[in-house]
C-alpha cells in the first residue's frame, strides 16, 4: 500500500504488514520492520524523560501494521492490525534513523589520527574564549573527542584552577590521589610522577577499573631547562603496529596483562590487554605503563613472543614519527584521551628548577554528553 503525500523529504512511501519502505528524495530506500516501529511508538514514551513505559514482552511478538498514513507536517500515522493503538513518528526522526546513516554522524565525531609532526593540526584556544562562549567550548570538545587532546593558553595561574577548567570538561573522576593531584617532585614520593625524573610515553592508571577516561594538567610553573612534555597518538600508534606486525598486534590484543599500584593505603590491580579492541575489531582504547605492569604471568610458549611484541610496541613508541614535544609555559593547559594519547616528559632539575603541574581526571561519559548537548545548540554550524 502507498501512503501519498506532498513532503519534500521523500518521494514515496509503502507498505505490507511487516514492513514500511520510504523512498527518499534522493533516491535512497530505508526499510523498517514492523517491530522495530512498534518499539519506538512515541505514544509509550514519557513527554519528559522519552523513556520507554512499555517492556518488549509487552508487545506482540509480530505487531503488524493495517495502515498508514501521512497526516501533516511530516507526521506518519501508523494504524496495528488487533490495537487500538495508532503511532505517530515523524519523517526526519526515521530519516534520522535510517539504516544507511548513523542517528547523528557529528553527535560523536570520528577519530582523526594525527603523528608527531602533526603541531599545527592540535587545537589551541585562549582559556578567556572557552570559559565565556559556548560556541567555543563546543568546538574544543569536538577537537577532544576528534584528536584525542587540545591545549589552553592564558589559563589563570592560581591554585585548583584545573577544577575550573574541568568544568568546561565533564566530571571529575576522584581517585586516591585526590579530587585535583599535584604533578611535582616530592620526597619519598608513592609515584615516579612525582619526581624530577624523565617518563617514558605512557596512559595513567591502566591498575583501576574503570580507567580514567580523560585527563587535564595545568601548568602553574614551568621548568625552564628541561621538563618537556611528550605526547603520541595510540590510535596512529597500533594502526602502525598492525600494519607492520600483524601477529604481535594480535598477541597485544588478546593477551590480558596486570597491571598494579600500591602504597600504605592503597592497592590497586587490574587486567586488560594492551590494545584494546570494540566489537567491529578497531583500536578503542590502549593501556600502556610501564611503571605498573605486573609480573607477567603467561603460559611458557606465549611469554617470549609477547615481551617481542611488547617490545615492539614500545620501539615504536620511542620513534621520533609518532612523538609530538611540546613545552608547557606557566598558564598552559592541555586536555588528552587517557585512553588514546600517551603522554610523558623530559627529566628536569627541580632544585634549580621546580617544575609544577596541577591535574585531575574526566569520567569519559559526561565528556560526551556535554559534546552531545552543545552539538545539540550547534549543529546548524557545521559545514
Amino acid at each position: 500500500m502507498n501512503a501519498t503525500f506532498k513532503e519534500q523529504l521523500v518521494q514515496g512511501c509503502f507498505h505490507d504488514a511487516s514492513h514500511l519502505t520510504i523512498r527518499w528524495q534522493d533516491g535512497r530506500e530505508s526499510r523498517f520492520d514492523s517491530m522495530w516501529l512498534r518499539d519506538n511508538c512515541p505514544e509509550d514514551r514519557d513527554l519528559h524523560s522519552g523513556q520507554r513505559y512499555l517492556d518488549i514482552s509487552d508487545l506482540r511478538p509480530d505487531p503488524r501494521i493495517s495502515g498508514v498514513k501521512h497526516v501533516g507536517n511530516g507526521v506518519l500515522e501508523f494504524a496495528w492490525a488487533g490495537e487500538l493503538k495508532y503511532s505517530r513518528i515523524h519523517l526526519q526522526w526515521l530519516r534520522g534513523h535510517a539504516h544507511f546513516q548513523n542517528s547523528d554522524p557529528q553527535e560523536q565525531p570520528k577519530s582523526v589520527i594525527w603523528t608527531g609532526n602533526c603541531a599545527s593540526q592540535l587545537l589551541c584556544k585562549d582559556y578567556a574564549e572557552v570559559a565565556s562562549s559556548d560556541r567555543a567550548r563546543w568546538q574544543w570538545l569536538r577537537a577532544i573527542a576528534e584528536y584525542g587532546i587540545v591545549f589552553l593558553q592564558n589559563v589563570p595561574r592560581k591554585d585548583q584552577q584545573v577544577e575550573e577548567i574541568a568544568q568546561f570538561v565533564g566530571l571529575i573522576h576522584e581517585t586516591n590521589y585526590g579530587r585535583i593531584f599535584d604533578v611535582r617532585s616530592e620526597p619519598n614520593p608513592n609515584n615516579l610522577a612525582n619526581t624530577d625524573r624523565g617518563l617514558s610515553l605512557h596512559t595513567d592508571n591502566p591498575y583501576r577499573d574503570p580507567v580514567p577516561g580523560f585527563q587535564i594538567l595545568h601548568c602553574l610553573q614551568a621548568s625552564p631547562e628541561g621538563g618537556d612534555s611528550f605526547f603520541a597518538d595510540g590510535f596512529a600508534v597500533a594502526d602502525h603496529l598492525r600494519a607492520q606486525h600483524p601477529v604481535s598486534f594480535l598477541l597485544l590484543a588478546t593477551t590480558p596483562v596486570r597491571f598494579t599500584f600500591q602504597d600504605a593505603r592503597t592497592h590497586l590491580s587490574a587486567e586488560r590487554p594492551m590494545l584494546q579492541l570494540n566489537f567491529r575489531g578497531e583500536v578503542a582504547a590502549v593501556h600502556y605503563n610501564n611503571r605498573s605492569i605486573a609480573p607477567l604471568s603467561l603460559p611458557p610458549d606465549r611469554m617470549r613472543p609477547f615481551y617481542l611484541a611488547y617490545r615492539e610496541l614500545a620501539q615504536i613508541l620511542r620513534s621520533p614519527d609518532f612523538k609530538f614535544r611540546i613545552k608547557l609555559q606557566s598558564g598552559d593547559a592541555v586536555a588528552f584521551d587517557n585512553h588514546r594519547v600517551l603522554h610523558g616528559r623530559a627529566g628536569f632539575n627541580a632544585a634549580l628548577h621546580p617544575r609544577h603541574l596541577q591535574g585531575c581526571y574526566i569520567n569519559r561519559d559526561s565528556l560526551f554528553s556535554n559534546l552531545r548537548v552543545l552539538h545539540r545548540k550547534f549543529r546548524e554550524a557545521l559545514p
